[in-house]
């Protein structure tokens, strides 16, 4: 149907618990014969168990009906997205992990065009100031739970830690803060200075993993 809106989604959860992953906490690991990522006898400190310093976690998602492709960078216009989380999330300076684990410091021009498609990007960061490369690459191409301990250091720098998620048909954006996000975020979508792409609509609900959240229907 060509005339249904294309639909944004962001999805919430403040704070979120950010536990590591080990061989006991993952029943999937303990089925699978190939283990390589959970070795026998792998160990997860005791401090990063114990660690309860709260993060925030924030997910972005989209369905362009009218093309019946589903993921963020498929919507029509990504006005729709890139100006407001610049605007909310954003700080002065922006960083890239590539494949190769390279990072790369990068202009607001840059990472407004790797927010639309994030071509060879495992992660992105924005801060007040540089970010430590090996905090980053400790972080970069993995599961954030997988890194749990690593992901808290590096936000001890980073504002925002960004995750490229394959969609469908695109990719979508999840992303943690060591501080709340949510209504910074919501404020900036819905602000009446923003130019409000044609055919949009804005969705939030609480809580990503949880199948019983509530739906609100933004304006």
């Amino acid at each position: 149907m060509p005339n249904r809106p294309d639909v944004l989604k962001y999805f919430h959860e403040e704070p979120a618990l950010l536990e590591p992953v080990t061989p006991d906490a993952n029943p999937d690991a303990r089925r699978r014969a190939d283990r390589s990522d959970l070795p026998e006898g792998v160990s997860v400190p005791l401090e990063d168990l114990l660690d309860t310093r709260d993060v925030y976690r924030g997910y972005l998602a989209g369905t362009h009906h009218a093309g019946d492709a589903v993921g963020l960078t498929t919507l029509r216009a990504d006005a729709a997205y890139v100006p407001p989380v610049m605007t909310a999330l954003g700080r002065s300076w922006w960083g890239r992990c590539t494949p190769q684990n390279t990072v790369e410091a990068l202009r607001s021009e840059q990472a407004r065009d790797l927010l639309r498609s994030p071509a060879r990007t495992t992660l992105l960061v924005t801060a007040d100031a540089p970010v430590d490369t090996e905090r980053i690459t400790a972080v970069a191409g993995r599961a954030p739970r997988r890194v749990a301990a690593a992901l808290r250091t590096l936000l001890d720098e980073a504002h925002v830690v960004f995750f490229p998620e394959p969609a469908h048909d695109g990719h979508d954006w999840g992303f943690f803060s060591a501080s709340p996000l949510r209504d910074r975020l919501v404020d900036a979508f819905r602000a009446p200075r923003l130019p409000r792409p044609a055919g949009s609509f804005f969705r939030t609900r609480k809580h990503v993993l949880s199948p019983s959240s509530t739906l609100t229907n933004g304006s």
